[in-house]
């Protein structure tokens, strides 16, 4: 049976919709528009939809425990956000010393540290690198090769491996999550040609699959540990950048609308229920 898919109430097309976050305490989910300044909340329950502006590119935004209160990056630092009311109260944690690069994608480890990739600001070189928030706030590059456009990371905290995409190569790195170094055995794991598209944000989901948005792809692959696809899940967007799980069957995409032909869906935030 073929998945049911929604469109958020309320919301519109963002310019480039990232980062979609399942916050099982609050009952919301959480995203960006990097490109449109903006940072959303959606209540399930209520049904309500909020936003806020911000004073530069948001990238990504991670729930610390309390109902509103937000770890993140934006363009240029990692920082605390406070979301509790109606202007967003921002304090810088750490910054980057040029403007050459920025912040894109980041999760948290299975210690509760923050990983973020970096990427130029040109989108065309591989000299993006992977940065580690720890809890005493000590930020550490982790040693990997350079990433063009940083996507995830995704961890596996069952079999501790951790997995890091760059975007440009079309390709996902794989190593074992350690603790104290980050990671470890780093390998290329899966490339994917340019007709499947580019992947892009990803996630371990329920089924422990690694779950991935495909940009310009149009569609959601969903992966087991030797790399081979188990499920596709096509989706009304050409341009699908993250992936996040509210349940074992129901999950929320978001996407991008530049470069796309405007039909009224491309940039929305999806509701995706995979058993129709």
């Amino acid at each position: 049976m073929p998945a049911k898919i929604e469109t958020i109430p309320g919301s519109a097309p963002n310019i480039l919709g990232e980062g979609a976050l399942w916050d099982k305490t609050s009952g919301c989910l959480w995203w960006v528009d990097i490109k449109g300044n903006a940072l959303f909340r959606f209540d399930v329950e209520v049904p309500k939809l909020r936003s806020w502006p911000t004073p530069e590119w948001i990238t990504r935004v991670i729930p610390t425990g309390r109902d509103g209160h937000l770890i993140g990056t934006l363009s240029n630092s990692f920082c605390r956000i406070n979301a509790v009311n109606t202007r967003l109260e921002i304090e810088p944690i750490y910054s980057l010393d040029h403007g050459e690069t920025r912040f894109n994608d980041g999760a948290l480890d299975p210690q509760g540290e923050y990983w973020a990739g970096t990427m130029p600001m040109s989108e065309d070189e591989p000299v993006g690198k992977w940065m580690r928030l720890g809890m005493d706030g000590q930020v550490d590059v982790l040693d990997t090769p350079g990433f063009t456009v940083t996507n995830g990371p995704a961890f596996d905290a069952k079999n501790r491996l951790v997995y890091l995409t760059d975007s440009v190569a079309r390709c996902i790195y794989r190593a074992t999550f350690d603790p104290e170094r980050g990671i470890r055995e780093l390998i290329k794991w899966r490339c994917f040609n340019s007709e499947e598209g580019c992947p892009d944000g990803m996630e371990i989901g329920p089924d422990g699959l690694l779950w991935i948005a495909f940009w310009d792809g149009g569609c959601l692959r969903a992966l087991n540990d030797r790399g081979v696809v188990t499920r596709r899940v096509d989706l009304p967007v050409i341009r699908p950048t993250s992936v996040s799980f509210r349940s074992e069957s129901i999950l929320y995409v978001t996407s991008a609308a530049f470069g796309t032909k405007q039909d009224g869906m491309q940039g929305m935030t999806l509701q995706v229920m995979l058993d129709g």
